[in-house]
């Protein structure tokens, strides 16, 4: 008898499905329903989408479980899930080589108790080369020796999902120190690049900001005019040995003490 009203219900559950709504976080802050279509936007090579969904459900009982259907990408692309206490997060990494393409990827959410009452949806992104942006305003300054020059940079991610850069310069080390910088999804971040001179004179160089997932990278030519001072040129002995020979190096020191005293 028990069996048969077993069956019974099984029955009557795939006659009239239950269905929930499933609560989305990131990379959109909307619902989705049974088999919905969401178009989440535009991602980079080397990203990695992130979805992130609530446990709770308008069920008695919570999601537990977020899985993406491998079988609907291409076989390079990595993806992996994880729980926390409130939310389920699924990821799924575009390859550095990937094609520009559309990525059409279903997503599950199941409750491992009541598995008939699981939900799908799909979320379609359009894989791009690259969605990095930057720009210096001023690539000429001028400054005294021994006072820092700020070069102002704007960097825009125009991607769903986060991305790293670092910018470095071809000066060296001491003159200018490699910053790495965060950008969110759809930011746009001011930043100083601070440069500290330590010889007088006009000074050629570059900037480069390279992304730290992907191949994209640019490139700006700048240029520093330094202004020599009585104190700065003292203070820049103790930096280097970029004007001296060796034979010179007593009166070398001697400077670079009489700049620590001025």
């Amino acid at each position: 008898m028990f069996k048969r009203l077993l069956v019974l219900f099984c029955v009557l559950l795939l006659a009239f499905p239950v269905q929930a709504t499933v609560y989305i976080v990131e990379p959109l802050d909307q619902t989705a329903s049974q088999d919905e279509e969401l178009s989440f936007g535009k991602i980079s090579r080397g990203e990695t989408l992130k979805l992130v969904v609530k446990k709770k459900s308008d069920l008695d009982a919570e999601w537990d479980s977020l899985e993406i259907d491998s079988t609907l990408l291409p076989s390079d692309w990595k993806i992996g899930s994880l729980s926390t206490d409130k939310t389920l997060i699924a990821f799924a990494t575009v390859p550095k080589d990937a094609p520009i393409s559309t990525q059409r990827i279903k997503f599950t959410v199941i409750n491992s108790n009541f598995p008939l009452f699981g939900e799908s949806f799909y979320g379609t992104v359009s894989v791009q080369e690259s969605l990095l942006s930057a720009s210096i305003e001023n690539l000429g300054k001028e400054t005294v020796l021994g006072e820092s020059s700020v070069f102002d940079i704007v960097i825009n991610n125009d991607s769903i999902t986060s991305h790293s850069v670092v910018v470095e310069s071809t000066l060296p080390s001491y003159w200018f120190t490699p910053t790495v910088v965060e950008l969110g999804p759809h930011e746009t971040k001011p930043v100083e690049l601070k440069v500290d001179p330590y010889s007088y004179g006009e000074k050629n160089f570059s900037f480069k900001v390279s992304s730290l997932l992907n191949d994209s990278e640019f490139i700006f030519p700048a240029r520093l005019d330094v202004m020599p001072t009585l104190g700065g040129m003292y203070w820049s002995a103790l930096a280097g040995f970029p004007f001296f020979s060796p034979g010179m190096l007593p009166f070398y020191l001697v400077n670079g003490f009489l700049g620590l005293l001025s």
